[in-house]
Parts: structure tokens; sequence; C-alpha cells
């Protein structure tokens, strides 16, 4: 069964999301009781498929409980599309360190982050201890199924 997360991905640039009642620090995540996921529950969330809409380039992606990654980036600047294909490595502290290749745009992405969960929604930071740092929240329909 694939969950669906709808919005910014981790794989492709992105940018805090704040909005009011939101949290866009790590702290104020925390504050409001958000739990990171263990390795396990990172783990056990399967198959991921990750959708991001924005002005300069769409994409779809799947992060696939086999730990490969795989899909597909519309640029919509007049740089056409690639293929997307990596892998991706979860820590025993629960950190996802994604690797993504798009060949036609001769680029390679390497991020990092931790997952927390606060309801339903699900949000990324690149730190388990700094307060401070930037959480990118899944927005418009956030949801693990």
């Amino acid at each position: 069964m694939i969950k669906s997360i709808a919005a910014a991905t981790a794989l492709v640039a992105i940018s805090p999301f704040a909005s009011a009642g939101q949290p866009a620090s790590l702290g104020q995540l925390l504050d409001l009781g958000a739990q990171k996921l263990s390795s396990g529950e990172v783990q056990s969330l399967g198959d991921l498929r990750i959708v991001r809409k924005a002005a300069d380039a769409d994409s779809y992606m799947t992060m696939r409980g086999d730990r490969t990654v795989v899909g597909m980036v519309h640029n919509k600047q007049g740089h056409g599309s690639s293929e997307a294909v990596g892998t991706w490595q979860l820590q025993p502290d629960g950190q996802r360190c994604v690797a993504v290749q798009l060949p036609a745009f001769r680029m390679e992405m390497n991020q990092c982050s931790y997952t927390y969960r606060l309801g339903k929604d699900i949000f990324f930071a690149p730190s388990d201890s700094d307060r401070t740092v930037a959480v990118t929240h899944y927005t418009e329909n956030a949801f693990l199924e």
C-alpha cells in the first residue's frame, strides 16, 4: 500500500513552510507534541509517494520500502524533464539519507533528515537536536493513509 504525502519533497530544493498555526522550527514542532519517528517507524511507513508542485518544477517520486527512489521531475522553465533514480539509507537513530540522480539535468541531490509526526501530519528536519532548524511540513493534503 502506498501512503501519500502531497506537496514539498525533501528530494528537490525545498523551503520551510510556516503559516498561521504551523511550526517553522523544530523547537516549535516539538512544543506542539510532535514525535520523532524511530528507524523502525520510518521503515514501517513503506512506500511513500511524494508530489511537489511549484512554479519552477513539478516532481513525482516514490521512496520505496526496498530503499530505492524512483520518479520524474518536470522543469517548467524550458529545461525538459528528467527521470529521478536513487537510494535511501536509514541510520539507527531514524535519520533517512537520500541520494537521487536526475540524469537529464546532470544533477545529483543528497539530503538527510529526521521524520516527525504531529497527528497525521509529517514534517522533516535536518537535525534532531537543534531546536532552531527549519522544518518542512507537507502542505495541502498532508497525511498518511
